[in-house]
């Protein structure tokens, strides 16, 4: 979950590294200047991401419609303890999820 904070300019100015630590640990800050919000700190949405070689999913990013992931993804390990349902378990999901769809 995204962390957002307020913080005015005097403050940002004099806590400056303080302030773009959080940022980098995933917080968003607003940056206020009597009371207005006059600035947005975040990570660069383009971090992880070759946006070059799409073209839409840049434009997507850059439109705020996405937010491409901050870390990269790491692979699951198995096998997975711990995780051992009932047979039938997974028809019984579906079925409920159908019958919500379709009342």
């Amino acid at each position: 979950m995204e962390l957002l904070k307020t913080v005015g300019i005097r403050e940002l100015k004099n806590n400056l590294s303080a302030y773009l630590r959080e940022v980098k640990r995933g917080t968003r800050l607003l940056v206020t200047d009597r009371n207005e919000v006059v600035a947005e700190l975040r990570e660069p949405l383009t971090k992880e991401l070759p946006v070059e070689s799409n073209p839409l999913l840049a434009q997507w990013i850059r439109e705020g419609k996405i937010i491409p992931p901050v870390l990269p993804k790491t692979p699951l390990k198995f096998p997975l303890t711990g995780l051992k349902f009932p047979e039938g378990t997974a028809l019984k999901i579906l079925d409920e999820d159908r019958k919500d769809k379709f009342e």
